[in-house]
């Protein structure tokens, strides 16, 4: 079949999230529509919903949707791709992205769509694992044969505790071209540029998917000044499109500290220093290396996000993270010396978390004046040993996806009830953004700390308002850990097949 229109869909994250307010779409779609337009093809949209409205006709107008998903937007990806179907029938539906990577028999599965109120069909195909290569042979095989699968691609790991066969994923970064951010509608609406300079991270927390879809080898995007396919060549073009800010998209920007030195100072020799810039750290790296954060102060650095995820040993140990508390206080501090703000992301509710934890989580960033946090609930995500864990104990509560977004309670805690979780973590996140210590900043001339504290305080309130009904629902008693694995299968609806 001839495919000239091409719409691409990332379909809005529910309810409040760190970058509810900031305009930023993932890099998986850009890239794709670059490499469709690579291949000849012209007529190309992306509809990002956190950056503007999706024209619901203008989709199923196209020959080929291709829809991204995550974990909390599966269920809405597959209404869009069902609405698709219905209001065209000929139009090829194609779901991608993390969550159908290890879910991949879900939209076909017809009683798990029906308890969700979804009518088949969702979707004609499935990308597993990194899509470029993967989504481009599907097109081709569409319009020339033969007839491909319902289910393309390929995922790292295909059971839980299985070895990580790296030689799925993209081999050389510099082979694919420049995600293409124009083709987005509402483009416009982008402050900030998103960036990636590398897939994949070194470590092995036991409740984050990256590993699971990007692999712990960690595979880089060249730095060199005159390569023009490197980061800095796409640094200038956005200099070039008077795109100001930078936000670096990688899960571990400071995997290799030499590099990234490296890449600073080539930033500066490149006369590309962005009006400001973030990324994602990790504390163990920022305490070691002060030439690091000089560069980083010097190149315009105004916040690091780093995943501090606990300040109970025990649970840092348990989440496999490798990195202590000392090294936590030690990075805040050094961050602060270079002027660079600290956000600091933590995982409440593992195994060895109380309510007690809890609270002392809120202490702690109060009392080392992290700049901001975020609270998040700990989240079984499909393709984690965490999630197989819980299913295998028959701990999960819900399989509504759209509450897995780190807001909301969805298993049985070991030392507390799902509503203590839920109710003494959105309590110590409005402490930690209570009005004082949002206006406090304003002492120092630190206008945009005052103003992220407030963010992050308007946050912490509407995302309460929101769950009043949810927590009510939640159960209020501890469920004894002998129940555990006679429960297992409890969640009963929720299907963990990896595939069809």
């Amino acid at each position: 079949m001839p495919i000239r229109k091409i719409v691409l869909v990332e379909p809005g994250a529910p309810g409040y999230h760190v970058f509810s307010r900031v305009a930023l779409p993932r890099l998986g779609l850009p890239m794709l529509a670059a490499i469709l337009r690579r291949d000849g093809y012209t007529d190309i949209r992306i509809y990002c919903e956190d950056l503007a409205p999706i024209d619901i006709a203008d989709v199923a107008g196209a020959d080929l949707v291709g829809i991204s998903t995550t974990t909390s937007t599966a269920l809405a990806a597959y209404r869009l791709g069902s609405l698709v179907k219905r209001m065209n029938p000929h139009a090829i539906v194609v779901l991608g992205g993390i969550h159908v990577t290890f879910m991949s028999h879900e939209p076909f599965d017809a009683d798990f769509c029906a308890r969700h109120g979804i009518e088949m069909p969702v979707c004609d195909h499935v990308v597993e694992g990194e899509g470029e290569y993967a989504f481009r042979d599907l097109v081709r095989a569409l319009e020339n044969g033969p007839k491909p699968d319902a289910i393309v691609g390929r995922r790292l790991r295909h059971s839980p505790g299985a070895p990580i066969d790296a030689s799925s994923g993209i081999g050389d970064l510099d082979e694919l071209p420049f995600p293409d951010l124009d083709s987005i509608v509402g483009r416009e609406r982008m402050t900030i540029a998103p960036i990636i300079t590398s897939r994949g991270c070194p470590f092995d927390c036991t409740f984050c998917s990256v590993i699971e879809m990007f692999s712990q080898k960690v595979r880089y995007r060249s730095i060199d000044v005159d390569d023009p396919r490197s980061v800095i060549a796409e640094m200038r073009q956005l200099h070039a499109n008077h795109t100001g800010s930078v936000f670096f998209y990688d899960d571990n920007f400071t995997t290799n500290i030499e590099r990234t030195k490296q890449l600073l100072e080539n930033i500066i020799r490149a006369d590309v220093v962005p009006r400001y810039w973030s990324a994602q750290v990790r504390a163990t790296e920022i305490v070691r290396d002060r030439e690091l954060l000089a560069l980083m102060k010097r190149t315009h650095c105004i916040i690091a996000y780093m995943g501090l995820e606990s300040v109970n040993p025990a649970t840092l140990k348990a989440f496999n993270k490798k990195q202590t508390v000392e090294q936590v206080v030690e990075a805040i501090r050094v961050l602060r010396g270079f002027g660079v703000r600290a956000h600091g992301m933590f995982v409440l509710g593992s195994d060895e978390d109380t309510v007690d934890t809890i609270r002392a989580t809120a202490d702690f960033a109060i009392r080392n004046d992290v700049s901001t946090v975020q609270f998040m609930i700990l989240t079984p995500l499909p393709g984690t040993r965490f999630f197989q864990k819980l299913v295998d104990e028959g701990r999960i509560l819900d399989d509504d996806w759209s509450r897995y977004d780190a807001h909301h309670t969805v298993f049985w805690p070991k030392c507390m009830s799902p509503r203590d979780l839920q109710e003494e973590t959105f309590r110590a996140m409005s402490r930690v953004y209570r009005s004082v210590r949002c206006a406090l900043p304003v002492l120092h001339g630190n206008l945009i700390t005052v103003f992220m504290r407030w963010y992050g305080h308007g946050m912490v309130a509407a995302q309460t308002r929101r769950s009043v009904e949810y927590v009510r629902s939640l159960p209020n008693t501890i469920r004894p850990v002998a129940d555990w694995v006679r429960g297992a299968g409890s969640a009963g609806s929720l299907d963990v097949r990896p595939g069809v």
